[in-house]
């Protein structure tokens, strides 16, 4: 388990940075184990309004309690431990609080992917024209045109004459 905010207390979860949908292991060797007691149930709800309330028998494994829970809601789940006595080990009153993160959202695109992921491109549609083909029919367009031209002036030049000619 990765170090936590509870360490020196004796609690911990699994998971330094949990999920909503995660299953985790709240681990208790805090101070009822230490007092000697033989079972511990881990109190625990979310948010501020302590949503969801269980209390769930842990198990004794190696030096700690432990339980296996699966994280229902985002925001905060909160735990305080409980012994047959009645006796609470609550942090003195402030409880154990964990931030639960949201369900990760939809991935986007890393700044290692090329700029084609990131940005929607409009597809051609199977009607359009290669780019090459659309250069070379404007080339083909403006020679016609050229030619074209040229007639014009060679016509205009030779009814210039025949009229130049006449007077």
């Amino acid at each position: 388990m990765k170090k936590g905010i509870y360490d020196e207390n004796g609690v911990s979860l699994s998971k330094k940075a949990p999920r909503i949908g995660d299953t985790v292991e709240l681990r208790y060797n805090g101070l009822l184990r230490n007092s000697g007691v033989i079972a511990v149930k881990a109190h625990i709800g979310y948010n501020e309004t302590w949503e969801d309330v269980q209390t769930i028998d842990m198990e004794h494994k190696d030096d700690a309690f432990t339980v296996s829970i699966t994280l229902a809601k985002a925001g905060t789940l909160n735990a305080a431990f409980v012994d047959p006595a009645g006796n609470w080990d609550n942090n003195s009153g402030k409880n154990y609080v964990f931030k639960i993160a949201k369900a990760p959202a939809a991935r986007k695109a890393s700044k290692s992917e090329p700029a084609t992921a990131k940005k929607k491109t409009r597809a051609k549609k199977a009607s359009e024209p290669a780019e090459s083909e659309v250069i070379k029919a404007k080339k083909e367009a403006a020679s016609a045109l050229s030619t074209k031209t040229t007639k014009k002036t060679s016509a205009s030049r030779k009814a210039a004459k025949s009229e130049t000619g006449k007077k």
